[in-house]
């Protein structure tokens, strides 16, 4: 039987020492511990991005599958849970890049990613254009060229693709317009689900020239 001594002992959960954990007076767990609010965190994605492949024209699957998507278009239909989250970014240390938990430490690996998302975790290396035409580019992938206000400096508003590339019916179903319409949906998985930026409302345009050709797209790790 415990004592209420040791009922309301206060179990010190800072590390002993801290030296490795040099970040420790700025870390959220250090907010929990005192006692005071740290609200859940708000999790980044767009509202408007597909789920899954439901929904997607049959003509439009074989392009995601060839391009290595299929995965992130399948988990981003899953729910999010935000607690969950909030509560692994407490456990998260950026001294060491490991995740402190009772039985130990662990983090994430390449293999989990590789499982995970069903993305390549070895290949060509990614390499996107640092300057260029943003406006050319979208019109030579996608079909369409934006205006000015569909911009934010090399950045596409997803607005933009949401008006323009929701629905395959708005366009002619050619062999080519299927690929543009393929290569704006993967476009709103990147900017909507995989690599959203802090607004989850834009998507970097230097992604598109990657999405070229679906068969080496495939090849980038």
């Amino acid at each position: 039987m415990t004592s209420s001594s040791q009922q309301s002992r206060i179990i010190n959960p800072r590390s002993e020492d801290p030296s490795l954990l040099r970040f420790q007076s700025i870390h959220v767990s250090e907010h929990i511990w005192d006692g005071r609010d740290h609200p859940t965190l708000r999790v980044r994605k767009s509202p408007n991005i597909p789920g899954g492949l439901e929904g997607v024209p049959d003509e439009i699957i074989p392009h995601p599958e060839l391009a290595g998507f299929v995965g992130v278009a399948n988990l981003s239909q899953l729910p999010v849970d935000v607690v969950l989250i909030t509560a692994l970014v407490e456990r998260w240390r950026p001294e060491t890049h490991t995740f402190h938990m009772p039985p130990g430490e662990c983090t994430s690996t390449f293999q989990d990613v590789a499982i995970i998302l069903g993305l390549r975790i070895d290949g060509r290396p990614v390499i996107a254009p640092i300057g260029g035409d943003w406006a050319q580019i979208v019109e030579d992938s996608l079909g369409m060229r934006p205006g000015l206000e569909a911009f934010v400096g090399s950045f596409l508003k997803m607005s933009w693709l949401d008006e323009h590339f929701t629905h395959i019916a708005m366009h002619n179903q050619t062999p080519l317009q299927i690929t543009r319409f393929a290569r704006a949906y993967i476009l709103r998985l990147i900017g909507g689900f995989m690599l959203p930026d802090h607004s989850s409302s834009r998507v970097s345009v230097k992604y598109l020239p990657l999405l070229e050709d679906f068969e080496l797209t495939s090849q980038y790790s």
